[in-house]
């Protein structure tokens, strides 16, 4: 549990930093399709804006080509396409599920999780394949103690959302938690795939070859 308090810091740091680093000129008034072939621009500051758009208006066919910056050569537009990636996912279209969710991210925060999750269950109902509600109804689970409940609702979050790179980290948590190298290396193999930034999780996973390494000598 200590990894996932220290994941949830890390990702408040860097969502504090996104505000800083990307704002005033990042956030325009771009087409879709103009920030689309933004993303292969050979200017940095070219890829940084479509982006920031693409958090606003993007679409789920859009993940693919902004997870390509994951990869970029530089650092800043690396950080900007993990946060437009939340900024995108974060998003459920539906002005009644966007207050549900609100409140149920509020209840969490206030560390009311039984009621967060009496929340996230109507937002499930009303609106099944909002995929972020799942996962936090999973964090939510994982706060008490029910790994059982988390796992299925991180396994239908990838379901809903097969780029889910944080409900990978946090299947591969609680496998780490259960002492079953393999699966834990699984899944944290799979984010780092996506997303080769996530520091924590790649440590891990070097520790975690090493004991299966170990154990087939």
């Amino acid at each position: 549990m200590a990894f996932r308090c220290a994941s949830m810091a890390a990702a408040a740091c860097l969502a504090l930093l996104a505000v800083q680093v990307f704002a005033g000129d990042d956030w325009g008034p771009l087409s879709r399709e103009r920030a689309l072939a933004q993303l292969d621009s050979p200017h940095e500051s070219e890829r940084r804006e479509g982006l920031a758009r693409l958090a606003e208006i993007g679409v789920d066919a859009d993940v693919p080509y902004m997870l390509r910056r994951l990869h970029d050569d530089v650092p800043i537009v690396r950080g900007m396409a993990e946060q437009a990636l939340w900024g995108l996912w974060l998003r459920p279209n539906d002005v009644t599920a966007s207050q549900m969710f609100q409140v149920s991210i509020a209840l969490i925060q206030h560390k009311d999780i039984e009621q967060a999750i009496e929340r996230l269950d109507e937002i499930i109902a009303y609106k099944p394949d909002f995929a972020e509600a799942w996962n936090k109804r999973g964090d939510a689970y994982s706060q008490l103690g029910d790994m059982d409940r988390a796992l299925a609702d991180y396994r239908r979050v990838l379901q809903l959302n097969p780029y889910q790179f944080s409900a990978m980290q946090s299947c591969g948590e609680i496998w780490l938690e259960r002492s079953d190298a393999r699966q834990a290396a699984e899944y944290f193999r799979r984010a780092l795939d996506l997303n080769p930034n996530l520091i924590e999780s790649a440590m891990i996973l070097r520790q975690l070859e090493e004991i299966l390494e170990n154990d087939r000598i």
